[in-house]
């Protein structure tokens, strides 16, 4: 069947904006980009709207979703929000992984978002099936990280009872063999996959460079991705030193992850040699602007990381570290984040930097050539922001510029992944919302009766 977008106002194809263009697509690939009046077997209007390339969030926990806004963590900073939030995803079930995956998956497409990036080192049992079906039903693509905790650090651990422990850490060899298993199950790489499998666990273990080695070589036997978050901060480059005589970087370039299709969330504290190694070697960066904010981060060193050639995209980030999951705004934020506490109007981000983040740098990271612009025989994933509205008022003379830095609405008049309408008028047409929010409430209330029969935080005195 043949799809024509009709009467957008402007398409922003991710190299240049055209006024008044028709959209053709045809099997889930973009046929034809043209000013000149198009007919098909069905025409979609966007009269008023800005057309751009689908969304990509590069890092995400979509399990998080039933904990947001957590009690007892609104003011915590990183650490203790961990040792507050540990436990309830300890007691987790499937079933509250699966609701949570598709609330995730919901406002990701209510929001533009058409690839997602979820960095699941919370699976337990049926746990990853339930979520994959859950996404599927609704048509987001997905880049599902099999991650896993070998360890929760010292100081963390240390404060959570054993039996919490018990629950949430991960036997090396059990996870690696999972792992393997779950390649062999789900892992498409093929080009236009809707599903694609990547390796890491959640963090660096500097007590465990084998279990990195061993990701490493998984991830190329099966050529997929490797991601995990990566600070470090001055304990974890002192334990690194203390245990192997080198810096964090070395640990990582000797256990093969410094190459193309790593990509590192957060990077708040990369020195200056970090800095260059990843550009050199082809390393992205998943920026997660909202979680700066949210747990007090240092801002990170944005402009030096492009100004160095690293790749660089942005994150929604975790239900319970962004408490939003509508990625527009992230990339609003993330558009004028970086401005603080640098005096250097320059290389402050423009409104079409902050746009091929989210799209074509990111489709870069992940090795998806096929995903990230509007160009004939890409991949039909699009988002449609209606702008005709009073917050974009005043600001059109410069419509990507109106959207992300005068426009507030955060959800899509239309998304569309591989050719597929996933959001229509501004609605979800894959899942019912109403359904999707009700049962995440629930398993919310479920979920915290649990931890409060358990003895509350499971921490230990």
């Amino acid at each position: 069947m043949r799809i024509v977008l009709r009467n957008a106002r402007w398409v922003h194809t991710g190299h240049e904006l055209i006024e008044h263009a028709y959209v053709v697509v045809s099997e889930g690939r973009i046929e034809a980009v043209s000013q000149a009046r198009v007919h098909g077997d069905e025409e979609i209007d966007l009269s008023g709207c800005l057309l751009a390339p689908g969304l990509i969030s590069l890092h995400h926990h979509f399990f998080q979703h039933v904990t947001r806004a957590w009690p007892g963590a609104h003011r915590a900073g990183s650490e203790d929000w961990l040792v507050r939030l540990y436990p309830a995803w300890a007691h987790m079930t499937p079933d509250d992984v699966a609701a949570a995956a598709r609330n995730a998956a919901a406002e990701l497409l209510l929001s533009g978002t058409t690839t997602a990036v979820d960095h699941a080192f919370r699976l337990p049992g049926e746990a990853l099936a339930a979520q994959i079906e859950a996404v599927t039903q609704l048509g987001l693509r997905l880049h599902l990280v099999r991650s896993g905790l070998p360890g929760l650090g010292q100081r963390v651990e240390s404060r959570l009872s054993p039996v919490a422990l018990h629950a949430l850490i991960d036997d090396e060899k059990a996870w690696l063999a999972q792992c393997r298993a779950d390649l062999r199950r789900w892992h498409d790489a093929s080009s236009g996959a809707m599903l694609r499998l990547d390796l890491g666990p959640s963090n660096v273990p500097y007590d465990k460079p084998g279990l990195m080695r061993a990701c490493a070589e998984l991830a190329g036997e099966y050529d997929c991705g490797l991601h995990a978050h990566y600070h470090p901060r001055p304990a974890e480059r002192d334990q690194c030193r203390r245990l192997h005589g080198v810096e964090p970087l070395e640990l990582l370039e000797q256990a093969g992850w410094l190459r193309a299709g790593t990509w590192f969330a957060h990077c708040t504290e990369l020195d200056d040699a970090e800095i260059e190694r990843f550009a050199a070697s082809g390393v992205g960066i998943a920026h997660c602007p909202r979680t700066v904010l949210r747990l007090g981060y240092r801002i990170p060193r944005l402009h030096e990381w492009r100004r160095a050639g690293v790749r660089v995209g942005i994150g929604a980030d975790g239900g319970a570290s962004n408490d939003g999951g509508a990625f527009i705004a992230d990339v609003r934020l993330a558009l004028l984040l970086n401005r603080a506490n640098n005096p250097d109007a320059a290389t402050w981000l423009a409104p079409e930097d902050a746009m091929a983040m989210a799209t074509r740098e990111a489709a870069a990271i992940l090795r998806r050539p096929e995903l990230g612009a509007i160009v004939p025989g890409m991949r039909a994933d699009l988002a449609a922001f209606d702008v005709s509205g009073l917050d974009c008022a005043g600001s059109l003379r410069d419509p990507l510029a109106g959207l992300l830095l005068a426009g507030t609405g955060t959800r899509a008049h239309m998304t569309m992944v591989d050719g597929r309408l996933c959001v229509r008028d501004g609605r979800l047409v894959t899942g019912d919302e109403g359904k999707i929010a009700a049962e995440t409430n629930a398993r919310n209330a479920a979920l915290s009766d649990r931890v409060l029969r358990s003895g509350g935080a499971a921490t230990r005195a």
